[in-house]
């Protein structure tokens, strides 16, 4: 771009010289002419002054003649009509004098002899006047007087004619001064007319055949910029199709494969393969390449480094010609590189210090690489490098991922098993406490049955306080060991129909029902669902236990149960993510039993009048022993609840509430749609 923009200067520069220079001789030429037509019409103007002057003491010469005439002719005849020239003339002789004067003011010696004659008419006028009047008088003429005025005359008359014969020798002058300005002006019009044309002429053929060598090298160096730009924008598209084909590629040998294969769009060769080193072990390992019929090198091979990199040239660029190849001290590994193969180019792949090995192009032709296949082979190299240390990390990355995943696998049928002893031992002791609380129920009863007569009031109360404890404690037993059952039994999961498994059990429930005369409401359809009955009816046995249990004193519960059906999209979106907040995610069925993976789910609400239960609380109820009041004025065990979130996560559903404290609460429980029913 510099190299273009110093031709369009020199371009610039030639053609305002051209333009230039001609015109600055022309205005030379123009003022020459001017100085000497101005010379010359100065010279002209001079000879017609002096024709001027002569002109005017012709003049004045006639009105002195016309004077002297005019009164010798009165004076000779007394006729009074030959003064009249003599009048005429005597009005206009002085105007003619100073006219004289002023035409003759640049010639001193002129003017002298004005004077002079001026005098001598002075002198000479002062006479007519007297003589005029004796003639009126009739009286003869002095002749003296006659001849003194003749003489006067005469002396005018010579006055006067050395006046203009000096006058026509300074016209004779000024008329040879200016005919040879005339040719002077006409000459070096004409000489420098052909001078400065011929110099011009020169100069501006030698400017044109200047600008148009200019004009030819600029548009010889925009048409290489031109092919330049767009061989960068084909070897950009190149590069940029390379990094693609390296993206994509899923090992080393693919992306060499890939990279090389577009490189040898850009860069003539027969043969280019990618080596990589490994200095602990000495060793250069061929990875892939790109070639015209077979690679010469298997993809795999191994050969010592010294093979394609003597030590006194590693980690450089270099070019051997391989028509000789020990004269120019090539590695052994380019000798033994495929007949006809008569140039070779090495570039080293580097990241930063490292060198991890060497990107080898040969060719047939002798000097095939020219400076912009070298910096292309090096671009390409530098990719390479790059993208070979990424996918040496990644492979490193996917082995430590396999070993991790390895491990946690490991760990998590390590704690499989530790979980599965633990929930087998908390069952059997579970089981086994029983035994002794109901020893204990039983002596208590025994002992208030058959010894209250010998118990005071005291001792029968501490008895009905062992019978009530160690009831509370069988229940929570046995909720913990349904809880526990849960995790150990096998579930199967099967269609069910939902209607009828609600009606079953609020006839379980009917006796507390009734009791607390609770206003229970299904809304039909319930329709049917996949999951595991006797798990159902302990979900639904809890759940309907809470919305008849958490009852503000003096309100008669009210439960309301309807379901409907969702797309499991829907679904996942309002049941998946709200149930990860309230509970953990359900375990995936077995795979031998109705798929939980419906494209339909039902949605079971119940929904009651209760005290309700406030935001902040609602994730924590789904927890073991998790309990919002106390057991004196809500008893319970606080594991309810939480068989709710293990039953649902055992069949693959969810669960969830929403509620306000004070508003009454409607829990939901999401199982997938028997397909039948779809």
């Amino acid at each position: 771009m510099a190299l273009f923009e110093t031709a369009q200067t020199n371009f610039r520069h030639r053609l305002t010289r051209a333009i230039a220079l001609p015109l600055i001789l022309m205005l030379v030429l123009s003022g020459i002419l001017f100085l000497q037509l101005n010379h010359l019409l100065s010279v002209t103007r001079w000879v017609d002054h002096t024709d001027r002057v002569i002109a005017q003491a012709n003049y004045t010469q006639r009105l002195l003649l016309d004077m002297e005439s005019g009164i010798r002719g009165y004076l000779v005849t007394g006729n009074p009509s030959f003064l009249a020239p003599y009048q005429a003339s005597s009005l206009l002789i002085d105007p003619a004098f100073n006219d004289l004067r002023s035409l003759i003011s640049d010639n001193p010696r002129q003017i002298q002899r004005l004077k002079e004659l001026r005098a001598i008419y002075e002198q000479w006028n002062r006479y007519a006047p007297s003589q005029i009047a004796r003639k009126q008088r009739n009286s003869n003429y002095e002749f003296s007087v006659f001849n003194t005025r003749r003489q006067l005359m005469d002396a005018m008359r010579v006055q006067l004619a050395s006046f203009i014969r000096t006058e026509e020798v300074l016209r004779d002058v000024r008329t040879d001064n200016a005919q040879k300005t005339t040719y002077l002006t006409i000459g070096s019009t004409l000489g420098l007319t052909v001078g400065l044309g011929s110099l011009l002429a020169l100069f501006t053929s030698r400017q044109l055949m200047g600008v148009a060598k200019t004009y030819k090298h600029a548009l010889a160096i925009a048409q290489e910029q031109t092919n330049a730009l767009r061989r960068s924008a084909q070897r950009l598209e190149a590069l940029h199709e390379i990094d693609q084909a390296i993206l994509a590629a899923h090992s080393r040998a693919a992306l060499v494969r890939a990279a090389l294969s577009r490189m040898r769009r850009l860069v003539p060769c027969q043969q280019s393969f990618v080596v990589l080193f490994n200095f602990e072990t000495g060793v250069a390992q061929v990875i892939a390449g790109s070639v015209n019929g077979d690679l010469w090198f298997k993809e795999g091979a191994t050969l010592p480094i010294d093979d394609f990199v003597p030590g006194f040239v590693l980690g450089q660029q270099r070019i051997y010609s391989l028509e000789n190849a020990a004269l120019n001290r090539c590695p052994p590994a380019m000798k033994r590189m495929g007949e006809g193969q008569s140039s070779c180019m090495t570039v080293p792949l580097r990241v930063e210090e490292n060198l991890l090995g060497e990107l080898i192009l040969s060719a047939t032709e002798p000097a095939t690489f020219n400076p912009e296949h070298q910096e292309i082979a090096t671009e390409v190299a530098n990719q390479l490098a790059i993208a070979m240390q990424q996918a040496g990390l990644r492979e490193q990355l996917e082995q430590n991922n396999a070993q991790l995943e390895q491990r946690v696998s490991d760990r998590t049928v390590q704690l499989q098993e530790a979980n599965a002893e633990l929930e087998a031992f908390a069952y059997s002791v579970s089981h086994d406490l029983r035994a002794p609380l109901r020893a204990m129920q039983g002596f208590s009863h025994a002992l208030l049955e058959d010894y209250s007569d010998s118990l005071d009031t005291i001792g029968q109360d501490y008895a009905q306080r062992i019978i009530t404890a160690s009831q509370r404690m069988d229940t929570l037993i046995q909720d913990l060991l349904d809880y526990s059952r849960l995790s150990r039994t096998e579930i199967r999961l099967q269609p069910i129909s939902l209607e009828t498994l609600v009606l079953e059990v609020l006839a379980q429930l009917e006796p507390e029902l009734r009791q607390k005369q609770v206003q229970v409401t299904v809304e039909p359809p319930l329709p049917q669902i996949v999951g595991h009955r006797t798990t159902l009816i302990q979900v639904l046995t809890n759940l309907l236990n809470n919305a008849i249990k958490f009852i503000a004193p003096g309100v008669q519960p009210q439960v309301r149960v309807w379901a409907e059906v969702r797309e499991r999209g829907e679904a996942e979106e309002q049941g998946i993510v709200e149930t990860r907040a309230i509970a953990s995610r359900a375990e995936e069925p077995e795979s031998n039993q109705p798929s939980a993976s419906s494209q339909f789910w039902v949605r079971l609400w119940i929904e009651d009048n209760g005290i309700g239960i406030a935001p902040e609380h609602q994730q924590r109820i789904f927890r073991v022993f998790e309990r919002l009041h106390g057991i004196e004025s809500y008893p319970g065990t606080g594991i309810g609840l939480a068989i709710v979130r293990k039953g649902l996560e055992r069949m693959g559903g969810h669960a969830g509430v929403e509620s306000q404290a004070g508003e009454g609460s409607r829990f939901w429980i999401d199982l997938p749609k028997a397909r039948d029913e779809c």
